[in-house]
């Protein structure tokens, strides 16, 4: 007979649906440890809890936990460069060689900001060989990509960015950042000083976990047969597209590297991101909110109106599906986010995901260690999103 798992942290009782979900995913055996969080109208109404922050199931998930997750950390990126563009750091038509002129080389001269951020640059992954230490190499990682060839005539198509997309919007973002005021930060401070630290989250997301920190994250736990970032979608690596071989899997990217603290300490903010489900909705829950979580703002809604807006609706030349993209958010299809055609968000491998819908002024986030092999549609993420819409 099942213990029932003890969900800690705070649910008003208009959302004892959303509470019962949760509980329902422990219940059934698909979650080992979790958190989630809900806002509405700038404030949060669910924050909760529960399970193991380790295999062996000794370690209690806390209510400070974090845990990597993997690509909902391009929606903070996003949302980082919609800031500056919203300061007019950053201008989404120009030419992404106006802010790094090394971009222009190889037939990018005329990439656009907004091209960038939706995928279509055609800089899916590095063309050569990298190991994972030249993965954490900031600045030898952008001079690779900015001198190469693009996989397609760019703003004809899009491909996943898988890992690198971080690293060329963050690029983007600490240039025109330095031109503007003369100092250079990283994305991962950029990110923390004007979207995370304004609206009280920059203790629970994080892109570059310092040391002190690591104590709080989960372990990661891979799901069988899926370990490897790609897995299902090109099989070998003779039957890879060369954009997905070098989107996915070079180098090849584990599951057990989220246990590394390498990894943790490193600023790849295209995939690891270290935060739980309370900083993301925050974020998000802003997003939805006209710019503003709990009276404090970081975006004009004119800001979001732009950061939202579509850039293309095709088939994916990476993923193999067709993606909605905006600059740099998956614009809602399919009610991956709810029923809100215009909701706009960010899921991560193996299961965690984040996103804004404008009308209800919901913003959602959800952080797990166990992984999932659903691309989209992730069972628990659909159950916790359907019970919080049927609270509205």
């Amino acid at each position: 007979m099942n213990t029932p798992i003890d969900i800690q942290g705070h649910c008003e009782p208009a959302f004892s649906a959303v509470k019962d979900a949760f509980a329902a995913n422990f219940n059934d055996g698909i979650e080992v440890g979790a958190s989630f969080a809900l806002a509405i109208a700038g404030r949060l109404v669910v924050d909760i809890w529960a399970g193991h922050a380790d295999a062996a199931r000794s370690k209690p998930w806390q209510g400070d936990t974090l845990i990597n997750t993997y690509s909902t950390t391009k929606g903070m990126a996003a949302a980082t460069v919609g800031v500056l563009a919203d300061r007019g750091l950053i201008d989404y038509q120009a030419k992404v060689a106006d802010y790094w002129p090394e971009f222009a080389a190889a037939g990018k001269q005329d990439v656009t900001v907004a091209q960038l951020l939706s995928h279509q640059a055609g800089v899916c992954g590095p063309r050569e060989r990298v190991e994972m230490d030249e993965i954490y190499d900031w600045d030898g990682l952008c001079a690779t990509l900015a001198a190469q060839w693009p996989f397609f005539e760019p703003g004809t198509a899009n491909g996943y960015h898988a890992v690198v997309f971080g690293h060329i919007a963050g690029e983007v973002a600490r240039r025109a950042w330095k031109a503007s005021t003369g100092e250079t930060k990283s994305l991962g401070q950029l990110f923390a000083e004007t979207v995370a630290g304004p609206i009280g989250a920059a203790n629970d997301y994080y892109i570059g976990l310092p040391e002190v920190e690591d104590h709080r994250v989960a372990e990661m736990i891979p799901v069988g047969g899926a370990e490897q970032l790609g897995t299902g979608l090109g099989g070998s690596k003779k039957r890879m597209s060369d954009a997905l071989y070098c989107a996915m899997a070079h180098p090849p990217l584990t599951a057990h590297i989220a246990n590394d603290r390498a990894w943790r300490a490193a600023e790849v903010p295209g995939a690891n991101g270290q935060g739980n489900g309370r900083g993301i909705a925050k974020v998000y829950g802003a997003l939805a909110n006209d710019g503003e979580f709990e009276g404090q703002r970081i975006i004009s809604a004119q800001g979001i109106t732009e950061m939202t807006r579509e850039e293309c609706f095709r088939k994916d030349q990476v993923i193999g599906v067709r993606m909605r993209w905006s600059r740099g958010f998956i614009l809602n299809k399919a009610e991956l986010y709810g029923p809100n055609p215009d909701a706009f968000g960010h899921s991560g491998w193996g299961g965690s995901f984040g996103f804004a819908d404008t009308v209800a002024k919901l913003g959602m986030g959800y952080a797990m260690n166990q992984m999932d092999a659903n691309i989209f549609g992730d069972p628990r993420g659909v159950r916790l999103i359907e019970a919080a819409y049927a609270c509205l």
